[in-house]
């Protein structure tokens, strides 16, 4: 009498097929006998993951009869019981990995490391981000490229009595807290405009100088001159040189406005000297760090800071922050202000924070060293590139860089920056998409700037 051949059930989802399914099917093959896939259908997967199968089980079905180590495909629940096993009169049923199913006749594989349909999704994220950053490369200061972590870190939230979303947002406003040196911080939605309007609302009082380095130092000017609420005694302003040169002229100064960077002219403030300055004329000192935060070092030198999530940090468009010390509390101009633009509405939660752009700095958060190494890193590679056409020899920033006469050709799939500001001959190349092209060689971009073919 011939031996009958040994039927042996391997359950499965396969919402993803991937190696190791397959290498859990050839083992399970080599047991000897007839192979069945218990393929999990699509209910049992939304009731049991939560979400449909990328592909639906017809499909899944037809993959797996395709495969030569595949008998049979039956439908079968999330869960195997030893009834279900029996019903499909099976010798035993194999499985990798923890095992939940309550089955006597069990044969146990070990999973395949490194690879998992979950990880396959993280993956499909970062491949279409990179597709995305590659057909449109952003030579621009921000908001320009996307990393994969800002999408695979956003999940539902409510800001209230949801855990997960406190637990991010006190993980990233810590991180925040820590690139900056301030043990204070208020997030809101908007942008670094809307912090510093925020900021200028709650501190600026008595004699205000604004330093005027570039087009948002100017800026700056307009909007303090524009805040007659404040009812300031003076707003004046010195060009960069002066300030630096001469502070001794600007006595009886009480508030200092400056732009950390100035992205437009490519130039980099001196921070310290700004706070020596300050300290000399015994003024705050009141910072746009817009361009420079978790660029540049020593943010902490600034009575109080102004930024947003989209440049430096790296996350997505719609957050604003003030960051400062405690003892910054008890310096508010005390000026009755709307309610929007009063900071204890954002130290008390009072409106709906900018919750998907903190979540979007997630995992980000834990590598903004990283980020900022890279950034500086492709920034020496172009200067070295174009050395001979350097409008600045010295203020060098990290996020962009200024050239005249160089004549870079920009391909039409990279987005060049347009300043509002710039002079016949000059060219501003920002360095921000440094951050998100993590399987690029840093810098190899600009190699080919001059002709309209990149490869990685």
């Amino acid at each position: 009498m011939t031996k009958k051949p040994r039927r042996i059930l391997v359950d499965m989802s396969v919402s993803l097929i991937h190696h190791g399914h397959i290498r859990l099917l050839q083992k399970a093959k080599e047991l000897g006998g007839e192979v069945i896939v218990a393929l999990t259908t699509d209910d049992e997967i939304e009731k049991h993951k939560g979400y449909q199968p990328e592909l639906p089980y017809s499909a899944r079905e037809e993959i797996l009869r395709a495969l030569s180590c595949v008998d049979d495909v039956v439908p079968a629940p999330w869960l195997i019981t030893q009834e279900y096993v029996d019903k499909q009169n099976v010798d035993f049923l194999v499985h990798s990995g923890a095992n939940p199913n309550p089955v006597s006749n069990l044969h146990e594989f070990e999973r395949t490391e490194g690879i998992s349909s979950t990880d396959m999704r993280i993956r499909a994220i970062a491949a279409a981000v990179g597709q995305l950053n590659r057909e449109r490369l952003f030579l621009t200061p921000g908001p320009g490229n996307l990393h994969a972590a800002n999408l695979q870190d956003l999940r539902p939230a409510f800001t209230r009595g949801d855990q997960h979303y406190q637990d991010v947002a006190a993980k990233v406003l810590n991180a925040v807290k820590a690139v900056s040196g301030h043990d204070h911080i208020a997030a809101m939605q908007g942008s670094a405009t809307t912090a510093i309007e925020v900021a200028m609302s709650n501190w600026l009082s008595g004699n205000v100088l604004v330093v005027i380095s570039g087009y948002y130092s100017q800026r700056l000017l307009h909007m303090v001159e524009r805040k007659k609420s404040l009812e300031l005694k003076s707003v004046s302003y010195a060009t960069y040189d002066e300030f630096m040169h001469d502070p001794d002229r600007f006595q009886n100064t009480d508030w200092i406005l400056f732009a950390y960077t100035e992205t437009a002219d490519a130039f980099l403030a001196e921070i310290k000297q700004m706070r020596k300055n300050a300290d000399l004329l015994k003024a705050n000192l009141m910072v746009d760090a817009t361009g420079s935060i978790n660029l540049e070092d020593d943010h902490d030198l600034g009575d109080i800071v102004m930024f947003s999530s989209c440049k430096g940090l790296g996350g997505l468009t719609g957050a604003g922050f003030i960051t400062f010390n405690k003892s910054m509390l008890s310096r508010r101009n005390n000026k009755d202000c709307d309610f929007i633009l009063d900071i204890e509405t954002y130290l008390d939660k009072k409106t709906t924070p900018p919750a998907h752009a903190l979540q979007s700095l997630s995992s980000l958060s834990e590598h903004f060293d990283a980020q900022k190494k890279k950034v500086r890193e492709g920034k020496a590679k172009f200067i070295d590139l174009y050395k001979p056409y350097l409008v600045r020899k010295t203020n060098q920033p990290a996020l962009s860089t200024k050239v005249k006469g160089a004549n870079i050709e920009i391909p039409e799939w990279m987005i060049a920056y347009q300043p509002r500001t710039i002079q016949p001959g000059e060219q501003v190349v920002c360095h921000l998409f440094e951050q998100c092209f993590t399987e690029v060689q840093v810098g190899k971009v600009y190699e080919k700037l001059q002709n309209s073919s990149f490869s990685s």
